[in-house]
């Protein structure tokens, strides 16, 4: 006998604010932030982030897609959309809270590993990275893994949007078909 789930709209909107999947439900808002940042010219001013916090989001972005025979977050300026979309699209009391969870990640590095996520070696940052990765199915996340499941996925829709993944490995079609200006259209049968 199958069994009927209630879903509270609400609740369910409320839980997707929460874990910052309503980025996705925003019509456009990705590519308006990818336009705002390539007519800003090559290197936009950080507008949310410190030069520290920005380099964190771009090693853990170059941890999540790194650069292979594709390009990598980095490549495609995931930290610079990471960015814009912190300071144009969270609320300040939002924009706090995940930046006290991106502190929390860099204490969780020092206390495991004895340094600052960005003076870790590499085996050591797989290490910390590997241990927030693995706790991010929990429903009781802490701080440091609530701010790698937010960033993770900031990282992952910031990449999948961007101009050169979704033209060259994508291959998405802005305008599908074709115009051809000198294609004779035939009268309809009367």
């Amino acid at each position: 006998m199958p069994s009927t789930t209630k879903i509270d709209r609400r609740a369910a909107i409320q839980t997707l604010l929460k874990g910052g999947l309503a980025l996705g439900l925003m019509p456009g808002f990705a590519e308006t932030a990818w336009s705002a940042i390539a007519d800003a010219g090559e290197r936009p001013a950080p507008r949310a982030l410190n030069s520290g916090q920005t380099q964190m989001i771009a090693l853990i972005a170059d941890t999540i897609l790194p650069r292979s025979d594709t390009p990598g977050a980095i490549d495609v300026g995931v930290p610079v959309w990471i960015d814009l979309v912190l300071a144009e699209y969270f609320s300040d009391e939002r924009r706090a809270a995940f930046l006290a969870d991106l502190s929390a990640i860099d204490q969780l590095a020092v206390s495991t590993s004895g340094a600052s996520l960005t003076g870790l070696k590499h085996h050591d940052l797989m290490t910390v990275m590997s241990s927030l990765d693995a706790a991010t199915g929990s429903k009781d996340l802490t701080p440091a893994q609530r701010g790698y499941v937010k960033l993770k996925e900031l990282v992952i829709h910031g990449y999948f949007t961007s101009k050169p993944v979704q033209q060259d490995l994508l291959k998405v079609v802005i305008v599908p078909g074709r115009f051809d200006a000198d294609v004779r259209i035939p009268a309809s049968p009367t």
